[in-house]
């Protein structure tokens, strides 16, 4: 009898309370690690919510954030290394003169963030008398409902001093999304550079 329930023991593995045990029942963290795809992968396996919302957000923001090494060890790309997809989401603003006209690039993801980022150098072109500002949304990379505020603050400024707005933009998301904000009869945007100058 005794014999049996040592064979039934040896059949069951090692007891819960013994540390060791329970490791060899497991397997080494760092094999263990290696088999699931690293400590990202275990987290997964383990139902680590927080690892996988971790994981999530650098996959889809790591570019956004200039996190290149996130972004192109998580999409498992090469060419995250080069910098490109971080460059085309990062927001930014470029400024330069065409004619009359301040010609205003929104660059990269205009959401909450990147208003914050990109606002103020829209507001310095549509500031003073008469202003004649472009603003060219061919860059944008995203745009949401906060992109729309602050076209409309832009509008609004420039019609207070005196000034013309033009928008371009060839972008079908982006174009429903002015007309989901109703703001495609008021700022009439056009699909290139030109026909903006030629609006004049």
């Amino acid at each position: 009898m005794p014999l049996d329930r040592g064979a039934r023991s040896a059949a069951q593995g090692p007891a819960d309370g013994d540390p060791a045990a329970q490791g060899s029942a497991d397997g080494d963290l760092a094999a263990r690690g290696s088999a699931d795809g690293g400590l990202a992968g275990q987290g997964f396996a383990d139902g680590d919510l927080a690892a996988q919302d971790s994981a999530d957000h650098l996959a889809a923001r790591g570019s956004a954030d200039g996190d290149l090494a996130a972004q192109g060890l998580a999409d498992g790309d090469p060419a995250g290394w080069d910098g490109a997809a971080a460059d085309a989401a990062a927001p930014r603003v470029h400024t330069h003169r065409v004619g009359a006209y301040t010609v205003v690039e929104l660059h990269g993801e205009i959401d909450i963030a990147g208003v914050g980022i990109v606002g103020p150098g829209l507001d310095a072109a549509t500031a003073g008398d008469e202003p004649a500002v472009i603003v060219d949304l061919r860059p944008t990379a995203f745009f949401d409902c906060s992109g729309l505020g602050l076209l409309c603050r832009a509008h609004r400024r420039v019609m207070e001093w005196g000034g013309r707005m033009r928008l371009v933009c060839d972008n079908a998301l982006i174009l429903r999304t002015l007309r989901a904000g109703r703001l495609l009869d008021v700022l009439r945007p056009v699909a290139t550079l030109d026909e903006a100058l030629r609006e004049e």
